[in-house]
């Protein structure tokens, strides 16, 4: 595996819904998927954005990890979003209840994860953390980490906020 590509993107709005992730216990992700799922959340975005791919990532569904004050502690805030279209604003009845963040202006690394998800996402973060960044002449950006899911069956990439090493 390896990086696809770098890339810099201006700041995005991005709305959804976010559950406090509480540690290394990787089956919270999966629950709140499955709660979203279920209360309907899918239905929301489509209403929002007809599933057409953002603009800014190409992803018509985002799992956001709000890890920008801190990104080596591993409980944040996980949103499951979608990029907004620049022309909704922000006050927009349609976005009533959820949550809306802003992906700041700044450098990704994304990484291909094809295959069956959770874990073809899984293994493009180790390969991320473990493999790519300790070599790579970047540190992790105080920046949220996203999983983007393009259009397709079993297409996402993980992008990863990045700044070059001092």
């Amino acid at each position: 595996m390896a990086t696809n590509r770098i890339v810099n993107r201006p700041a995005f709005r991005i709305a959804g819904l976010q559950a406090y992730i509480s540690g290394p216990d990787t089956t919270q992700f999966g629950r709140f998927w499955q709660t979203c799922h279920g209360e309907g959340l899918f239905t929301r975005f489509e209403a929002l954005t007809q599933m057409q791919p953002g603009v800014q990532t190409g992803g018509v569904v985002l799992g956001v990890s709000r890890v920008e004050a801190d990104p080596a502690r591993r409980d944040f805030y996980y949103l499951i979003g979608v990029e907004l279209p620049d022309a909704l604003a922000s006050d927009a009845p349609a976005l009533a209840g959820l949550e809306i963040a802003t992906a700041p202006a700044g450098t990704w690394a994304i990484f291909d994860a094809q295959g069956p998800v959770p874990d073809a996402i899984v293994a493009a973060e180790m390969f991320a953390f473990g493999q790519w960044l300790p070599t790579s002449g970047y540190r992790h950006a105080l920046a949220p980490e996203m999983e983007v899911y393009l259009p397709g069956e079993n297409r996402c990439e993980f992008w990863l906020p990045v700044i070059a090493a001092e």
